[in-house]
């Protein structure tokens, strides 16, 4: 009966601080709360991410296909086409973009509690690398069909203004013609593009945020500093792959396939592709566009890790 009189007379308050004695939150409720937060905070870095630089996004994919020059891509749209086609295609990204980066950044944020217990702590650099390679593995789910869709309608009209296809009209040409695993066409390649771009990416920027922390304290000009050598380091380690993805998705319409997959591989044309770029251009050739993807990639990561940085102190 004492027990019982004891036990009940104690508070709530009381019996919480004896159950979990260091004041945190029950787990499952915490891990919830910060995932909802991280993917909120990615959607609206991929917003910034998409609106700086698609124009960039565009220029790369016609130096792509089109082996031209930067001042020549520039001046042929602009005079043909006109500024507004700079964002041709861009509604695909638009309505994807900010669903990939909370992909993206909810899966290394996941990864980063995995990694380092202290999850607000400094990350190694190898770290940053590991939990960037998963939130690459994982994006590929969404990015694929994203990417193929985006380029497909980058390519149209070239020469002229033309009514441009909506993403939901390419999508149904795209299964019309080639079924629902031609969403998927380049699937692997673009695996082997993020895995080794988001480990550069997101180690580069969390060991240079740290570092340039330390001495001069946090602030936005350092998320833009490191956000923009990011991006560029991202492009350095996964460029010669993207020309290759953007090949293979492009690579539709005829009775014959140009890049076939290899006889020994189930590749989806990666050798063929890798192949008949060297042999027509040669290593030049696996980084054609590279000006303008680096110039995308400098100014729109810059805005995506401020966006981003900003976005989470405000669901703090």
């Amino acid at each position: 009966m004492e027990i019982e009189t004891k036990f009940s007379s104690q508070s709530t308050s009381d019996l919480t601080q004896e159950l979990n004695p260091i004041n945190e939150p029950i787990a499952g409720h915490l891990d919830m709360d910060v995932i909802l937060k991280d993917l909120a905070a990615g959607s609206i870095a991929g917003v910034a991410n998409v609106l700086s630089g698609h124009p960039f996004d565009t220029i790369k994919v016609r130096m792509q296909m089109l082996n031209t020059k930067l001042g020549a891509c520039v001046r042929s749209i602009i005079s043909k086409e006109g500024v507004k086609s700079f964002y041709k295609g861009v509604y695909s990204p638009l309505y994807s973009v900010p669903v990939i980066n909370a992909i993206v950044f909810g899966s290394y944020e996941m990864a980063r509690r995995v990694l380092n217990s202290n999850s607000e702590g400094d990350m190694t650099l190898l770290q940053g690398m590991l939990a960037g390679s998963f939130a690459g593995l994982v994006n590929c789910i969404a990015v694929t069909p994203v990417e193929l869709i985006k380029c497909r309608q980058q390519m149209e009209g070239l020469g002229y203004k033309a009514k441009e296809t909506t993403s939901w009209e390419m999508i149904r040409k795209i299964v019309r013609r080639e079924g629902i695993s031609g969403l998927y066409k380049g699937n692997l390649i673009t695996i082997l593009r993020e895995m080794p771009a988001y480990a550069a990416q997101f180690g580069t920027y969390e060991i240079l945020k740290n570092y340039l922390s330390s001495i001069y304290g946090q602030s936005n000009v350092i998320n833009f500093s490191c956000g923009a050598l990011a991006g560029f380091s991202c492009w350095v380690f996964s460029y010669p792959q993207d020309i290759i993805k953007t090949k293979i998705q492009l690579d539709f319409g005829g009775a014959v396939k140009k890049y076939a997959p290899h006889h020994l591989f189930k590749d989806g044309g990666i050798i063929n592709c890798a192949k008949d770029i060297y042999r027509h251009e040669g290593f030049r050739g696996f980084w054609r566009g590279f000006s303008a993807c680096t110039m995308r990639a400098m100014i729109a990561n810059a805005f995506t890790f401020v966006a981003y940085e900003e976005a989470k102190k405000l669901f703090i």
